[in-house]
């Protein structure tokens, strides 16, 4: 586990050391004419970006939500964002609270957790599968709550840190379409009526404060990047842009799937969120999703 997670760190801070260099021995002097061009330049290439993603969303029934954020050049694209089912996309949230009280002082990612047969839960994860009274760190738990987007990971998350907690942590930085109602698999609360519910917008603003290493703290920040370049789910975006480095989170309920992180290209670093609900197929979203995340690598 230790090598694992020093090798995504070591990999994940050449990127975001190399990057920036990039992109100021490229931009240096922008002023007067030159200046002028960029920004037409800028201008262009977002009205190429917004074209591209709406003409594929409107050539299937499915609804879509996008947020692509371009940090070395302040470009910033929202398209149809509002609050939609989460799936497994709230997981983040409740990565950035649990870091945010190892930084308190109140949690630590070396003590452990008691797994509880009460806290098995079916759907994604390989925790449910330990025995009962297994001791696991909670860098584990942490860290198979966003690999594998262990549900009862995610539970046991919830219960250390406390539903209300995660919501006052979500409210305090600004996550408005945001909030936590349900633990995974809940099927009791879903038909009470308490969904859990994020926007493209919110989890775009969450992964732009990630890449600047502003979530939390650098070090802890740099934790939870290793934890997403980890993702074990490769379908999207990852399958879009083959050799590309992306730290990102997943979420598929039902009539929806999502995808959402900050993707290292070479050059031009993004952040991107595609949010579907209502989908015509898993494979169609999918796809339309990946087709996205090259019109925005593209421009």
């Amino acid at each position: 586990m230790k090598s694992f997670k020093n090798n995504c760190m070591a990999f994940l801070l050449l990127a975001l050391l190399i990057l920036p260099l990039s992109a100021c021995a490229s931009g240096v002097s922008e002023t007067g004419e030159s200046g002028v061009a960029a920004t037409t330049a800028s201008s262009t290439s977002t009205a190429a970006l917004s074209q591209g993603i709406e003409a594929l969303s409107n050539a299937d029934s499915t609804h879509y939500a996008v947020f692509v954020a371009y940090p070395l050049d302040g470009r910033e694209y929202v398209y149809q964002s509002s609050p939609m089912r989460s799936a497994s996309m709230i997981k983040v949230f409740l990565l950035a609270t649990a870091m945010e009280r190892v930084q308190q002082g109140t949690l630590s990612l070396d003590q452990t957790l008691t797994l509880h047969s009460s806290d098995k839960v079916g759907g994604a994860g390989v925790i449910a599968g330990y025995a009962s009274g297994t001791e696991l760190p909670l860098d584990t738990v942490l860290r198979f709550m966003i690999t594998e987007s262990d549900n009862t990971a995610t539970n046991m998350v919830i219960d250390l840190l406390g539903m209300d907690a995660i919501n006052e942590y979500i409210q305090r930085n600004g996550y408005h379409d945001t909030i936590l109602q349900r633990k995974m698999m809940d099927f009791d609360a879903v038909a009470a009526g308490r969904e859990n519910y994020t926007s493209a917008a919110d989890l775009g603003h969450f992964f732009v404060k990630l890449y600047n290493r502003s979530c939390v703290t650098p070090e802890l920040d740099d934790v939870m990047l290793g934890y997403l370049a980890g993702q074990t789910d490769t379908e999207c975006f990852p399958a879009a842009l083959p050799g590309v480095m992306i730290a990102h989170k997943t979420g598929e309920l039902g009539g929806l799937y999502d995808d959402g992180g900050i993707i290292y290209q070479e050059g031009k670093p993004f952040i991107m969120v595609g949010m579907t609900e209502n989908y015509s197929s898993r494979s169609t979203a999918i796809e339309t999703l990946r087709q996205m995340a090259r019109v925005a690598a593209e421009n």
